[in-house]
């Protein structure tokens, strides 16, 4: 499965998701839900904004793939 790792980046950019949220334009509680990857669906804009307002440059920086624990692969 694919997993946001905003957290961690938030962590080490020293800011946390109200700030996230004005930097954005993101409404505050679908960056939490980002953040805490409860949302199951990240729009393209959504991702292109957080990656700006975080300086990101590679996508590999903020999504990262996981083996789902129930997979039998």
């Amino acid at each position: 499965m694919l997993r946001l790792k905003l957290d961690e980046l938030m962590h080490e950019k020293r800011t946390n998701a109200n700030k996230l949220a004005e930097l954005t334009g993101i409404r505050y509680p679908t960056v939490r839900d980002m953040e805490l990857n409860k949302s199951k669906a990240w729009s393209p804009d959504n991702l292109n904004k957080i990656m700006a307002a975080l300086g990101i440059e590679d996508v590999s920086e903020l999504i990262e793939y996981v083996k789902d624990e129930d997979s039998n692969n």
